[in-house]
Order: C-alpha cells, then sequence, then structure tokens
C-alpha cells in the first residue's frame, strides 16, 4: 500500500520529527558510558584520516564503522545524531509495516517503540544497535510488500552494521511461507539468501582483507551475576514502568472472550505465519544474550517484535494502556548504580539500597533518560580530574585504565604528551618490559581483576598498586 493522501504522509513526517526532538537535547555528552561507543570514535577517525581500515572491535562492524567516518568532524554530536537518525528512520519503516498490516494503532505503537528507554538511550550514543535495527525494519517493510531482493540488501546492510542480524534470515523466511506453492517459496528463500549473503559479505571484506578469517570471534569476558542479568533483561531494557506495564498486559492476555471479543487491533484473519515470525525473531536474540548477557542492548531487535506480538493479541484499551506505560518508561522511576564513578547525581527524593551486594539508586524523578545523561556528564567529570592528576605524577609510570581506556584516549589522542604511559591491560611480556625498565605500574579501580580475565596476566606479581585509593570503578 502507498502513501497517497497528503494528510497521511505528514503523520508520518510528524513522527519522524518526534523522533529526532526525543533525541537531539541528548547527543552532546560524550559518545556514551560503553567502552565499545568511544572505540567506534577511535577507529572512525583513525579511517577519516588515513583512510585505513581497522575494527573497532572485533568481529567488525564495518557499516557503523565507515559510516561514522563521515560524521566523526562533528565530535560526539555528529557520531550520537548519526544514531538518531536511524533511530527515526527504524521508527518510520516499523509504522509503514503496521501500516501494510492494517494495524488500528499505527502511530501509538510506533512512538511506544521509539520511547522504550534502551532503544530512546542507544539512539543518542555512538553505537550500532539502533542503526542495525532500521535496517532490519526497512528490510521487513520490503519483504511485506514482496520486495525480496531490496528486503535482501537491507538485511545485508544489517549484518554489515551488526553480524548477529544475520539471525533474520530465519523469522523472514518464515514471512515468505506460501502454502499454495512450495516452488515459489524455495524460489523467494533462495533470492532472499543470495542477496543477504552477497550484500553481507561484500560489506565485510574491508574487516577480511585486515584480519582475515580470524575476524570471526569475540572477546571472553565473566559471565554477569544472575542478578545483573536480569537487571539487564527487565529494567534496563524496558524500564521500570515498562516492565511493569509488560507484566499487567501480559495478565490482561488471560482475560475471558466475552470482554476482548471484536476489540482487536489486527484484522482476525491475520495469517499465524506472522506471529511464529515474530515469536522466532524474539526467541532468537534472547538466546543470543543468554548466551553473553553483556549490554541490554543486544536486546533491541526483539522490541519491535514484542510489541507486534502484543497487538496482536491485546484488545484495544489493553494495548493503549501497553504502550502509554511504555511511552511514559523513560521518563520517570529508574534504579541504577551507586558506587560508580559515572553515578548518576540523584535527585532530591531519590534514596539507595543494596542488593545481591551491590549499592543502587531508586529515583522516581529522574528516569532512565535524564540519569544515563546524568551518568554520562559524570564519566567526563571523572576523566577530566584523570588528565589532571596525570600532570602531577612522578617518574617512569604506567597505568592500566581498563574500561576507561577509550574515552582517555579519544579526549586526549596524542597520549604521548602524557607524562604516563597509558594502556586498557597489560600482556605478560607488557608487564615483564614495564618492570625490568623500573616503571611504576598502577591500575584502576577493578581493572587489576579485570586485566586477569583479558590478558590473563596478574600485576599484583609486578607490584602494581591502585592509582586510586577507592572501591568504585
Amino acid at each position: 500500500m502507498e502513501l497517497r493522501n497528503r494528510n497521511e504522509i505528514g503523520k508520518y513526517v510528524l513522527l519522524v520529527l518526534f523522533v529526532l526532538a526525543t533525541r537531539l537535547p541528548f547527543i552532546f555528552a560524550g559518545f556514551g558510558l560503553d567502552g565499545d561507543s568511544w572505540s567506534v570514535a577511535i577507529t572512525a577517525r583513525h579511517l577519516h584520516d588515513t583512510g585505513e581500515y581497522t575494527a573497532s572491535r572485533l568481529p567488525g562492524y564495518p557499516v557503523h564503522e565507515v559510516l561514522s567516518s563521515f560524521f566523526i568532524g562533528w565530535g560526539p554530536a555528529g557520531l550520537n545524531l548519526l544514531s538518531a537518525i536511524f533511530s527515526a528512520i527504524g521508527v518510520l519503516f516499523f509504522a509503514l509495516s503496521l501500516r501494510q498490516l492494517r494495524f488500528k494503532q499505527i502511530f501509538l505503537a510506533s512512538i511506544a517503540l521509539a520511547m522504550v528507554p534502551v532503544l530512546y538511550i542507544q539512539s543518542t550514543t555512538t553505537i550500532d544497535y539502533v542503526i542495525a535495527l532500521a535496517f532490519i525494519l526497512s528490510g521487513l517493510y520490503f519483504l511485506l510488500r514482496n520486495k525480496i531482493i531490496v528486503a535482501g540488501v537491507f538485511i545485508g546492510l544489517a549484518i554489515g552494521t551488526r553480524i548477529t542480524s544475520g539471525a533474520m534470515l530465519i523469522p523472514f523466511s518464515i514471512l515468505l511461507l506460501d502454502n499454495k506453492d512450495t516452488k515459489v517459496y524455495l524460489r523467494k528463500i533462495v533470492v532472499l539468501f543470495i542477496t543477504v549473503i552477497l550484500t553481507g559479505s561484500l560489506l565485510f571484506i574491508p574487516v577480511f582483507m585486515t584480519y582475515g578469517t580470524s575476524f570471526f570471534t569475540y572477546y571472553n569476558v565473566p559471565y554477569p551475576s544472575v542478578s545483573k542479568v536480569l537487571y539487564k533483561f527487565f529494567i534496563e531494557t524496558w524500564g521500570l514502568i515498562g516492565f511493569l506495564g509488560l507484566v499487567a498486559a501480559t495478565c490482561l492476555l488471560f482475560l475471558p472472550d466475552r470482554i476482548t471479543e471484536r476489540k482487536f487491533l489486527f484484522p482476525r484473519a491475520v495469517n499465524e505465519k506472522y506471529v511464529i515470525s515474530w515469536l522466532v525473531a524474539i526467541d532468537l536474540y534472547i538466546i543470543a544474550f543468554l548466551k553473553l548477557p553483556m549490554e541490554s542492548g543486544y536486546l533491541i531487535p526483539i522490541i519491535p517484535f514484542v510489541i507486534l506480538i502484543f497487538g496482536r493479541y491485546l484488545y484495544n484499551n489493553a494495548f493503549i494502556f501497553l504502550c502509554t506505560m511504555l511511552i511514559v518508561s523513560p521518563l520517570f522511576c529508574t534504579i541504577s548504580p551507586r558506587e560508580r564513578f559515572d553515578a548518576v547525581t540523584p535527585s532530591a527524593i531519590a534514596f539507595d539500597f543494596n542488593i545481591a551486594g551491590e549499592s543502587l539508586y531508586f529515583d522516581v524523578l529522574k528516569g532512565p533518560v535524564l540519569s544515563y545523561e546524568s551518568r554520562r556528564e559524570n564519566g567526563l567529570d571523572f576523566t577530566n580530574k584523570l588528565f589532571a592528576s596525570f600532570d602531577t605524577v612522578q617518574g617512569k609510570t604506567v597505568i592500566v585504565a581498563g574500561k576507561w581506556y577509550n574515552q582517555l584516549t579519544v579526549r586526549c589522542p596524542d597520549v604521548s604528551k602524557l607524562k604516563i604511559t597509558l594502556h586498557d591491560y597489560l600482556s605478560e611480556d607488557e608487564a615483564v618490559f614495564y618492570y625490568a625498565k623500573g616503571y611504576s605500574i598502577y591500575y584502576l579501580p577493578k581493572q587489576d581483576y579485570y586485566n586477569k580475565i583479558m590478558r590473563n596476566t596478574d600485576l599484583d606479581i609486578y607490584k602494581a598498586l591502585p592509582y586510586i585509593g577507592d572501591t568504585k570503578y
């Protein structure tokens, strides 16, 4: 279905402008809390200045890294704006997909998608999650319109942005099911797979040329505690209010038919293959998250499909309630870590509590978005203090910065001008070298522990000392 009515086109334009307007105030405070965001900035600057590709981290994210190289001249605002623009594109194609499916609450569902806290926050930082989602949702729209090759190109772009997007081939193949003509179905599947594989492979040529077959790897990091996994899965992804909305909406699914009859949002005859496709997509990304649950951003691809599932089975008023909760979720009530150098500056009515050995803030007035913005600003203040302290260091000194290394490097591109030598982590050979040369070895809080994990090197052997006498990290 094409957009023909000028008033209707205006609504979609307003939707895009709304998404952008909600992001723009939050794109200026650095590249984000995730060290990978700052790593992308390093790669983008190197690619921009030299034309030489290096991965921000393996297995490589070439589409995002190359796009970022065009925006790096505008600093954090430029790279974060790139994410904001793609968040608007993703929401637009989600709305167009709902229109194609004849859904009755297109704009409410689309705004709810835009406001889910993890998606909102990550669309103001320099990370690839939202860009990959935009390509996935673009592919979904063209698949619904039976534009197989165009859809395949977009999924290939999603893979070039984030390789795990390749999982979408399975649910998208289900969408193509045709019980009436198996040959037509198989032909469509072949066309889709060939287009996706060719597009994705071409985009990964820079990675392959630089790293060979060894690019297909990931960093070994310790598995988080169960409490942290649950926090990321529920609260950090959906927000506290959004999570409560999901729980309530799930309960509403079981209301008797006499209450919900003839009040549904999709056409009742909607093909069940859509539902199966959405459920498979959700399951695949949940399984992938549980395998390595380091970031709640890994769950961003499930968000539109969760909304679609509830849109399929909730009656009208219940769906409006769920979307309202998701829309409010980024604005109020958050739980965030307290014992961090980039901890939130709490509001006057916030209180702290302890759970699973971690000290946390609960703040009603500062929702997830404002809390994240506060943490970004406090993280920048911390690195400013670190730079000031480096000038007071005497003698030959090496500091293991760990998770702060990328941020320090971006904010001081010529680290050779510092009085200290800065490393993310030290290998055994590097530690031996510095110790033999008479360097004093220091580490930022908890980075001695992570040095053991990341480099299998115990800094205590080399008489390393904490640079800051604080339990925060």
